[in-house]
């Protein structure tokens, strides 16, 4: 009996051998001679990202300012480290290939609290070669991404904006056509080998991804970096808090330049703060100051209400009215044009007064104050602007000499450059066209008239009275160029507080175009809290000279006024 139940424990054994033998055998005739086609587990499946469109200037794609590139993140999964695998040699590896710190590579070795761990980015073909030796480096792996890059840096940040981490634009041009701009992802699906490698003959689907858009800008890099650089001074000289400026083209309304400064990397956007990512030529709202008396002045002579030789009592520097004073620095009897060159306070006050809170309402809302002028970027602001039912009896005197009354730097240039277009009134725009990956335009802006607030003949006069203001004895002599005349005003604005103005803290302006004569461009420079100098005369006129001398040369215009040999190399672009 015993040696019986020994025998029936060998042959179960025995049975047990034959038939594994026999399943290892049938499972390895089913792999290498079945079809696989239909194998669960071996499906390969990529999406292909689709590049987002660039932005240029308006020299087309010669300068880039925002491309996108195919690259690759690098992550770490500590847990999916092979036995056997060194981890110092794959940090250092790691380390030398993404340029990180060995010690900083292998301290993520360690983690317990994540396999997903970012180690860095790449876009050479060699480093994902380099770190894909499965024989050497294990729990390291990559994924396609894509990446912007800013080739010209801080240049034209506030009007770029940025792209989040997201892939979505988060402030200016970025986030406005952040539609366009977004590529179309692609997709393969297939089969994949052991080592999860794609088995290319038995693709079943490749759709290819779609590029988005590209963008070109009205900016000039070139004009743009001048008026960078000369912001930037300005607010280091004078230890202000910000600055900011805007070259528009006159007959077109198109923008040829816009900046603020500080400014921010794009490509490092989160090293900033909320307030520095604000394009403060259409964000911030502050009044204007003397700036706003050519908008008077405009308005009387439209209504035909005084001429430029028309004079105002404006007495010994200071007049009453509403129980407040106002001061000047003026005295005796003022034509129209000596008080818009001088800058006289009482004089334009004078002014608002004969026009009357209603009309004097009807020409600023005319002029765009108040309201957007509705260009594509975002934040823009719609300024501050009391229906005249609304004021009190002070209002009529202190809004014409730009106190009472906010506006953006946007709406005071283009009030300026209606001036300067015999009164047509232009809508500002920073896009000159945008282009499909096809190459078919899909959107082109065109010049477009959106008012016209006063009569040409008026504008006309107006920019002849605003010659002066840059002349011998005006209060923007600073804002001169060589071999071309000037039109434009200087604007000292005091900051509002709570409670009324502030006694030590400015908003310094100039604000003009060129030539006078047959005007091709403004130019906007406004200060904010400079010091101790303050007046826009100081402050922002020179800065307004640079830009102005600057962008003349660049465009190759003619002197219209008499040069000396010396004078005229000097102005040759």
């Amino acid at each position: 009996m015993y040696d019986r139940g020994i025998q029936i424990r060998i042959w179960l054994v025995a049975l047990s051998l034959l038939l594994a033998f026999c399943g290892l055998g049938a499972k390895l005739c089913y792999l290498h001679l079945s079809n696989h086609s239909k194998v669960t587990g071996r499906e390969y499946k990529r999406v292909l990202l689709g590049l987002r469109g660039g932005i240029y200037d308006c020299n087309g794609k010669q300068y880039p300012m925002a491309v996108s590139l195919p690259a690759r993140l690098f992550y770490l999964d500590p847990k999916a480290v092979k036995k056997g695998h060194d981890v110092r040699q794959i940090a250092q590896k790691v380390a030398q290939q993404l340029d990180l710190s060995e010690e900083a590579v292998l301290a993520q070795f360690k983690r317990t609290d994540s396999r997903y761990i970012k180690l860095g980015v790449s876009l050479d073909d060699q480093v994902f070669e380099a770190l894909s030796d499965d024989k050497t480096i294990s729990g390291v792996a990559s994924e396609d991404i894509v990446i912007r890059r800013y080739p010209q840096g801080r240049r034209m940040s506030h009007v770029l904006g940025f792209v989040n981490n997201m892939g979505v634009g988060g402030a200016g041009i970025e986030q406005q056509f952040n539609s366009y701009l977004t590529g179309t992802p692609g997709l393969i699906e297939g089969e994949k080998d052991a080592g999860r490698r794609e088995i290319f003959s038995r693709r079943k689907i490749h759709v290819p991804p779609i590029a988005g858009s590209d963008i070109y800008l009205t900016l000039d890099h070139r004009i743009q970096y001048e008026v960078e650089r000369a912001i930037q001074e300005v607010v280091e000289k004078f230890d202000a808090l910000s600055a900011w400026a805007i070259v528009q083209h006159v007959s077109t309304g198109k923008i040829l330049a816009m900046a603020s400064f500080p400014d921010f990397e794009p490509e490092k956007y989160t090293e900033t703060t909320l307030d520095v990512w604000r394009n403060n030529a259409l964000a911030i709202v502050y009044e204007p100051g003397s700036i706003m008396k050519a908008v008077t002045v405009a308005a009387l002579l439209n209504e035909r209400l005084a001429t430029p030789q028309t004079e105002f009592e404006v007495g010994e520097g200071v007049w009453f009215y509403a129980g407040k004073p106002l001061r000047d620095h003026v005295y005796g009897r003022v034509s129209v044009s000596t008080a818009l060159k001088k800058s006289s306070n009482i004089a334009c006050a004078k002014m608002g007064l004969r026009l009357g809170p209603q009309k004097l309402d009807g020409y600023l809302r005319a002029f765009n104050f108040g309201s957007k002028l509705g260009i594509e970027l975002p934040g823009e602001e719609n300024g501050i602007l009391a229906r005249a039912k609304q004021w009190d009896k002070l209002k009529p005197t202190r809004i014409p000499i730009g106190q009472g009354i906010a506006v953006t730097g946007l709406q005071m240039i283009n009030a300026y450059s209606t001036l300067a277009n015999d009164g047509r009134m232009m809508r500002p725009y920073v896009v000159d066209r945008i282009v499909s990956p096809s190459g078919e335009v899909v959107m082109r802006a065109k010049p477009e008239v959106i008012g016209c607030p006063i009569r040409p003949e008026v504008a006309r006069a107006v920019r002849e009275m605003l010659t002066g203001v840059t002349e011998e004895g005006g209060t923007g002599k600073r804002a001169s160029v060589k071999g071309f005349s000037i039109a434009g005003k200087t604007g000292t604005a005091q900051k509002a507080v709570p409670g009324g103005y502030s006694s030590t803290d400015y908003y310094a302006s100039f604000v003009g175009f060129v030539p006078a004569s047959n005007p091709v461009f403004s130019v906007l420079v406004s200060v904010e809290r400079p010091r101790p100098q303050h007046t826009g005369g100081f402050v922002s006129a020179p800065v307004f000279a640079r830009i102005a001398a600057a962008t003349a040369r660049y465009l190759a215009l003619d002197p219209d006024l008499p040069m000396d040999d010396d004078e005229l190399k000097l102005a040759q672009p």
